[in-house]
C-alpha cells in the first residue's frame, strides 16, 4: 500500500510539472497560434540561474526571483524577437523555428555551466507529510496546488474576463482583434511571459526535489505537449488534468513494469489518442483534419 501511494505522490508531482508546461504551451497557443516547444527552456533557465546565484552566497529568495525574472524576460524575449518579426511565416516554419532556439539555449546553458547537476534548498521548507510510510514533501504538495489554483485563474480568466477573450481573439483573427482596439503584440507577449512564469515557478519548485541540467527543457517541453495535446491545446483546466494524468501513468508504469518503457508507453499511447482524434477531424496538439 505505501507503494502504491509513494508512486501515486511522485506521479502527481511529476504530473503537475508537465501540467504548468501544458498550461504554458496552452497560453502560448491560444494568443498566437503557435506551438511553444521551448517552453521547458523556462524551467532550465529558472533552475539554472537560480542554483548559480545561490551558490555565489546571494539568499534564496533573492535567487528565485531573479531567477523568475529570467524566465519572464525568455518568454517575453522569445515572442518579441524572435516571433513578431516573422508573424507572416507558416506555423510550420515558426515551429521549426522555436525548437531552434530551444536547441541554442541548450548549447548556451551548456557552454555556460557544463554538463554538471544543480539544485538549491526549498523555498517552502524541508518539511514531510507521512501516509502510511509514504513520504510526501511539502514543495510537491504545493507544486500540486499551485497547478490546480493556476489553472482554474487562468481559466477564468480566459473565459470570464475581457481582456482574457482578447488574448484568445488575438490567434483566431489578428486582423480583426487589431481593428476592435487590441494590442495583438502586446497580448502575445504577456502571454509568452506569462508562460515562461509559470515554467519558471514549476522549477523554483521542483529543484530543490531533485536536480536540474543544462538539457532538461526538451524532454519536459515533450511531455509537457502531450498535456496540452490531450487538451486540444485550448482548454487550461484539461492541460492541467492531462499532465497530472501522464505523470501518474508514467509513475506506475515505471514502478509495476519497467522503468525504461514508462516514457515509450506514454508516447505510444498518445500516437492512437491523436490517429483516433484526427482519424474524426478532431483538433489535436494544434491540428485539425482536412
Amino acid at each position: 500500500m505505501s507503494l502504491l501511494l509513494q508512486t501515486l505522490y511522485s506521479g502527481l508531482v511529476n504530473g503537475a510539472l508537465y501540467g504548468l508546461i501544458g498550461l504554458g504551451i496552452v497560453l502560448c497557443y491560444r494568443s498566437s497560434g503557435v506551438v511553444n516547444l521551448a517552453q521547458g527552456e523556462a524551467f532550465t533557465v529558472t533552475g539554472l540561474i537560480t542554483a548559480e546565484i545561490v551558490r555565489m552566497g546571494v539568499p534564496v529568495l533573492v535567487a528565485a526571483a531573479l531567477g523568475l525574472l529570467c524566465a519572464v524576460l525568455f518568454g517575453a524575449g522569445l515572442e518579441r524577437v524572435i516571433l513578431r518579426p516573422r508573424l507572416g511565416w507558416s506555423s510550420e516554419r515558426l515551429i521549426i523555428l522555436v525548437v531552434a532556439v530551444a536547441l541554442c539555449t541548450e548549447g548556451i546553458a551548456n557552454f555556460a555551466v557544463g554538463p554538471n547537476q544543480f539544485s538549491f534548498r526549498s523555498l517552502v521548507g524541508n518539511g514531510t507529510v507521512r501516509l502510511s510510510n509514504a513520504v510526501m514533501t511539502f514543495d510537491g504538495l504545493v507544486l500540486i496546488g499551485i497547478l490546480l489554483l493556476v489553472g482554474l485563474l487562468i481559466s477564468w480568466f480566459l473565459h470570464r474576463t475581457i481582456f482574457g477573450q482578447g488574448l484568445s481573439a488575438c490567434a483566431e483573427n489578428p486582423t480583426m482583434s487589431s481593428l476592435l482596439g487590441i494590442n495583438v503584440s502586446m497580448m502575445r507577449m504577456i502571454a509568452f511571459g506569462t508562460a515562461g512564469f509559470l515554467g519558471g515557478l514549476a522549477a523554483l519548485l521542483l529543484v530543490p526535489l531533485s536536480i536540474v541540467t543544462y538539457n532538461a527543457g526538451l524532454s519536459l517541453t515533450l511531455l509537457g505537449y502531450v498535456a496540452a495535446a490531450l487538451a486540444a491545446m485550448k482548454s487550461p483546466i484539461g492541460a492541467c488534468l492531462a499532465g497530472l494524468l501522464v505523470g501518474v501513468a508514467e509513475s506506475l508504469i515505471g514502478s509495476y513494469v519497467n522503468q525504461l518503457l514508462a516514457e515509450p508507453l506514454v508516447l505510444g499511447v498518445l500516437i492512437v489518442v491523436a490517429v483516433a482524434l484526427l482519424g474524426r477531424r478532431v483538433r489535436f496538439g494544434g491540428v485539425v483534419r482536412a
